[in-house]
């Protein structure tokens, strides 16, 4: 039996698919280029040359609302959350608006480490790049790390000791839930979320990263609620 032939517009129009995408392929990586060479010309031994604290210091609860506040899936990416930048770009398309980034720990740290800071297309694409050559280039541990002793906390704190001392005087080791959380919750916006300054933003932020780490498993309801009802400073 003659098996059916495969109609001609169907090959035609398969050929001509299969030509736009390689082509669609070819333009993007021209395009990608550029950002991508500047990336990889930067030097990561920069990374490296601030003193970061050892990540043996940092309690598991600090570990659990950093990446709860700041990049859920940090320890499952590769440097960029794919996930998170389709998420993001739906709300912003949805509200018409720029309020959802989807910046991973990684990005902000080759932010922080290279002072990548102007807010324009060209710099998410450097900081893309750098991205994934810091993930090559580093273990979680020592991005996480390298991370918290950089990041600004508001008040003039640059740093988790810093700010552990600066807000709650204690070591890093001795933070508890709650501060941890507020913590975390002050690094998207330090200065609107001095708890000092704006006590009333810090609380509002703290609880919901308490609520978000009991959705994420690392807190029980109970415990949320229980670690809300504490007091924003001693």
């Amino acid at each position: 039996m003659k098996s059916p032939s495969i109609p001609r517009w169907l090959v035609k129009s398969v050929a001509v698919l299969t030509m736009l995408i390689v082509l669609a392929g070819v333009c993007l990586l021209v395009f990608l280029t550029p950002y991508k060479d500047r990336a990889a010309a930067m030097n990561l031994a920069q990374v490296s040359e601030s003193r970061g604290i050892a990540y043996e210091r940092l309690p598991q609860h600090l570990i659990n609302a950093i990446v709860t506040a700041e990049d859920n899936r940090f320890f499952d990416h590769g440097g960029l959350d794919v996930k998170g930048i389709c998420r993001a770009s739906m709300v912003n398309l949805r509200t018409k608006s720029k309020s959802q980034g989807a910046s991973t720990i990684t990005q902000q740290l080759a932010r922080q480490t290279f002072g990548i800071l102007e807010k324009t297309m060209d710099r998410k694409l450097v900081e893309a790049f750098l991205a994934l050559r810091v993930e090559d280039s580093f273990t979680k541990e020592t991005i996480l790390s390298k991370y918290l002793s950089r990041i600004y906390f508001g008040a003039g704190y640059n740093g988790i000791e810093s700010a552990a001392g600066g807000y709650f005087n204690k070591a890093v080791e001795e933070l508890t839930v709650a501060e941890a959380a507020t913590l975390a919750g002050i690094i998207k916006a330090p200065s609107a979320l001095e708890p000092m300054k704006h006590p009333d933003r810090a609380l509002d932020v703290r609880n919901t990263v308490l609520a978000r780490m009991a959705e994420e498993g690392y807190l029980t309801t109970e415990e949320a609620a229980t670690h809300q009802a504490s007091s924003l400073l001693p």
